[in-house]
């Protein structure tokens, strides 16, 4: 993932699983957890965070 602030290339940190994101967006339920798949990930030249809904067989 690119940093939207920068440009550079952000590091994957977590996956986590959000509930709250589910009500929102029910399509991207995973079954497994009840709730969306989410990647954290933060920029290494800026600091920025950023979460997104995980990719199926992304890694």
């Amino acid at each position: 993932m690119l940093c939207p602030e920068c440009g550079a290339e952000m590091n994957h940190h977590a996956d986590k699983v959000d509930y709250n994101a589910a009500l929102e967006e029910p399509g991207l339920i995973d079954p497994d957890f009840g709730g969306v798949v989410e990647e954290a990930h933060t920029c290494p030249a800026c600091g920025r965070s950023e979460v997104r809904a995980a990719r199926e067989g992304a890694s």
